[in-house]
Parts: structure tokens; C-alpha cells; sequence
């Protein structure tokens, strides 16, 4: 009977609540050696404090500490901890009775700000201003910031600013913004900002459900999603079924066959991995007597047919990204540049005729038309020449197959140029010139123009 009445006694001294603690250490406090029995609606530790929870406000020297939750304002000069040792002094049978209590979580809502760490057992609500580290081992809704990482343990509904890295295990609605690494290995619902940024899935209107309004962004040196369908913009990408937009120097892609014609990726860089409806030029133009043009990109509408020839659309259309070399022997070139490297971006359509499949591969794709727009630098010498002297040309293409050389194509494109140079005696110089301005630091001329030749 004596071990009963005791046991009832320690439950009920458990949840008191009282208005005030002060407290120089743990065991010395105005609640005696039992403060952890005690929720307080303000306190004041000296050194470190324990307590069941704070209501209010609750500050320390050092640390924090509260064993359930706690809500309003903790400020420490180390540590403010939330749910550690929460099952103190308990047998093992008040344990699993307190575990199986719907109710039973180490939660905190407010305002969290710790010299080095914040620690929160399940979920925080509120702001985390750490030096270091914040961590919350369930879902963070609201702001995280710290020196050195932030982490969830769930999901991240919110802001992780840190100074190094943002981990956020199950999902990410919202902004992570770090110097290194941002990840999450669920959906990402938001904005990566970082050297590496990664997620499981980038959400965005084409993902699940229909009319999704969510979007996602990665702003990084290297990006990777393992469902990618939101914006890429980095020196390297990674997306792994792919149906949003990649923009980088390197593009790495692999698409899932679409069953409509409506889901589509759009990459934009130097080089493309995964790419399809590739192609090699050879032309000559006004400028140059040889240009030669290598593509990578995807098709933007192709079905998951024999052909890949779109359902609805009369065209299988493609985005390609076309690195050019052009050149002018010396014996040629009678005022014109020596070379040029330059890259472009080209839409480009070719036409459909028929779903049959013993007829598509002779009806279809018999021509094409193009549009795109061109960047050049151009040199005068044989060596690369580092001031001004860039092209830019906006152009559309015509192009039909020639069915002795099998799947090639005689095309000719039309263009309007425009070059500025810090050198005006780099002279082109025609009789479809349209404006020639020549100023004290940069020279403008812009001209009409053509290309011609066989695409394979």
C-alpha cells in the first residue's frame, strides 16, 4: 500500500505547473531537486536549468533543458534541449503507459536561440537561431537558421539558412539556402540554394496531382533529383525522369516514356546526356565557307509508340543545343574572319503524316522547320583574340530529306545578324548592310544573311 500512494503521488507532482523558477544549476533551483516535475511559466537559470517545460520565457547562462515540451521564448548562451531524458525516473511500465498516450510528444513552439546548439525531440514550431546547429527530430514548420546545419528529421515547412549544409529528410515546402549542400530525400516543394543541391522528387505542373501548383527550383554548382520536374540552373545537372527544365554547362537526363504528348523536358547547356533527335551540319554562309554544328537535346512532344510520333500534334518537335566551329582557310578568306566557336538553341519541328507503322518511316519526317537563336565569337586571327568581337544572329530553317543519302536533309536558313566589336577595322562589310555604327568603344553593325547546307 505504501509503494502505491507513493506512485500516485509522483504522477500528480509530475504536471504541476508554477509561475516561477530560478535555478543556479540542476538540483539548485527554488523548486528543490524536483524541478523536472515542474512547468514553468517563466524561469531564470543562472548557469543550466531543468524543467517539465517553460510557458512563457526561459533563459540561462548555458543551457536549457526541458524533458516534454515547451512553448514561448528560450534564450541560452550554449544548449536549449526539448525532450531529452523525458521518460526520467520512470518504471517501465509508466514508460510504455506514457509512450502510448496519443498526446505523448517533446514538442516546442516559439522562439528558440542558442549560443551553439537548439534540440527539439519531435516537432518545433516557431524560429531556431543557433549558432551551430538546429535539429528537430519531426517536422520544422517555420524558420531554422544556423552557423554550421539545420535539420529535419521529417518535413521542412519553412525557411533552413545555414552556413554549411540543410538536411531535411522527408520533404521539403519551402527555401533551403546553405554555402554547401541542401537535401532532402523526399519532395521538393521549393527552392535548393547551394554548391550541391539534391532531392528525391522536384515538383512542379506536371507532377501529381492534375493542376499541381507547386514548383521547385536548384541553384547550385551541381544539382541532382531523382524525379526532376521543376527548374535545374547550375554548372552540372542531374535529373532522372525529367520533365522540367535543365539550364547549365552539363546536362545529365534519362526521360520515362510519355504516354501523352503533354509532359516534355527542356535542356539548355553546352552538352546534353540522354539527348534525343541529335544531328551534324555542314554549311557555308556569307561569313564563312565552312561551318560545322553538332546538337544535343531532347524531343518535346514524342509519344511512347513504335516512332515516337506525337498523338495529337502534326509535328515531332525537339529542343536542341548546337555547338558550332566555323572556318576560313587563309587563301578564302579576302577580308573575312579566320574562325568562330558559338552556341545556339534551335526549335525544331518535323512533320508528321501518319501513326501507321509501316508507313511512318518513309512518310514521316519528309521536312522540317526551324527557328533559333545564336551566339558567336568571332576571330580575326588565327589565334583566339579576348576583346569584343561577338555575333549574334536570330534565324529560321527550312529543310527537306534527300532519300538517297538516307536520313539527311538539304536545308537553307535566313537570318538577321548583329556584331559589335572594340575594333573597328574588323571589317564585315556587305551590300545588305542594314545599320553600320561606328562609336568610340564599340562598333555596331547589323546585316541580313544565309546559310546553306546538309544536315545528317
Amino acid at each position: 500500500m505504501i509503494n502505491v500512494n507513493c506512485h500516485a503521488q509522483f504522477k500528480k507532482q509530475r504536471y504541476q505547473e508554477k509561475g516561477f523558477q530560478f535555478s543556479i544549476f540542476p538540483g539548485v533551483s527554488s523548486h528543490g531537486i524536483n524541478e523536472g516535475w515542474y512547468f514553468n511559466k517563466f524561469s531564470l537559470n543562472l548557469l543550466s536549468g531543468i524543467s517539465a517545460g517553460s510557458k512563457h520565457f526561459e533563459l540561462a547562462g548555458i543551457s536549457n533543458l526541458s524533458l516534454r515540451y515547451t512553448t514561448g521564448i528560450q534564450i541560452a548562451g550554449v544548449a536549449n534541449v526539448v525532450g531529452s531524458n523525458a521518460f526520467i525516473n520512470l518504471t517501465l511500465k509508466e514508460e510504455r503507459e506514457l509512450i502510448n498516450e496519443e498526446e505523448f510528444t517533446s514538442y516546442f513552439k516559439g522562439f528558440q536561440i542558442a549560443g551553439y546548439m537548439n534540440y527539439v525531440r519531435n516537432d518545433a514550431t516557431g524560429l531556431q537561431l543557433a549558432g551551430a546547429f538546429n535539429y528537430a527530430g519531426g517536422t520544422v514548420l517555420g524558420v531554422q537558421m544556423a552557423g554550421i546545419s539545420n535539420m529535419a528529421q521529417k518535413d521542412m515547412v519553412g525557411i533552413q539558412l545555414s552556413g554549411l549544409y540543410n538536411i531535411a529528410i522527408k520533404s521539403v515546402g519551402g527555401w533551403q539556402v546553405s554555402t554547401l549542400f541542401n537535401n532532402t530525400k523526399g519532395a521538393l516543394n521549393g527552392v535548393q540554394i547551394g554548391l550541391f543541391n539534391r532531392s528525391g522528387s522536384m515538383i512542379g505542373k506536371r507532377s501529381a496531382p492534375p493542376n499541381n501548383k507547386g514548383r521547385s527550383l536548384q541553384l547550385g554548382l551541381i544539382n541532382s533529383s531523382k524525379k526532376m520536374d521543376g527548374v535545374q540552373i547550375g554548372l552540372i545537372n542531374f535529373g532522372n525522369k525529367a520533365n522540367g527544365t535543365q539550364i547549365g554547362l552539363i546536362n545529365f537526363f534519362s526521360i520515362a516514356p510519355a504516354k501523352d504528348s503533354k509532359k516534355t523536358l527542356l535542356p539548355i547547356g553546352l552538352l546534353n546526356s540522354g539527348s534525343t533527335g541529335s544531328f551534324f551540319r555542314a554549311s557555308n554562309d556569307e561569313l564563312f565557307l565552312m561551318s560545322f554544328e553538332k546538337s544535343s537535346g531532347n524531343c518535346s512532344n514524342c509519344s511512347a509508340t513504335q516512332y515516337r510520333m506525337p498523338m495529337f500534334d502534326g509535328y515531332q518537335k525537339f529542343n536542341q543545343n548546337i555547338l558550332s566551329f566555323s572556318y576560313n582557310p587563309s587563301q578564302f578568306r579576302e577580308g573575312r574572319p579566320y574562325w568562330s566557336m558559338g552556341y545556339a538553341f534551335e526549335r525544331i519541328a518535323y512533320v508528321k503524316y501518319t501513326m501507321v507503322p509501316m508507313k511512318s518511316g518513309s512518310q514521316n519526317k519528309t521536312h522540317f522547320f526551324s527557328y533559333g537563336v545564336k551566339v558567336a565569337h568571332v576571330n580575326w586571327k588565327q589565334e583566339f583574340d579576348p576583346n569584343l568581337s561577338l555575333q549574334t544572329s536570330i534565324y529560321g530553317s527550312y529543310g527537306k530529306r534527300i532519300k538517297l543519302l538516307g536520313n539527311s536533309y538539304l536545308f537553307f536558313s535566313i537570318q538577321i545578324n548583329n556584331y559589335l566589336t572594340e575594333d573597328p577595322e574588323n571589317g564585315i562589310d556587305n551590300k545588305w548592310m542594314l545599320v553600320n555604327i561606328e562609336g568610340n568603344q564599340v562598333t555596331n553593325r547589323i546585316w541580313p544573311g544565309y546559310s546553306v547546307g546538309l544536315q545528317m
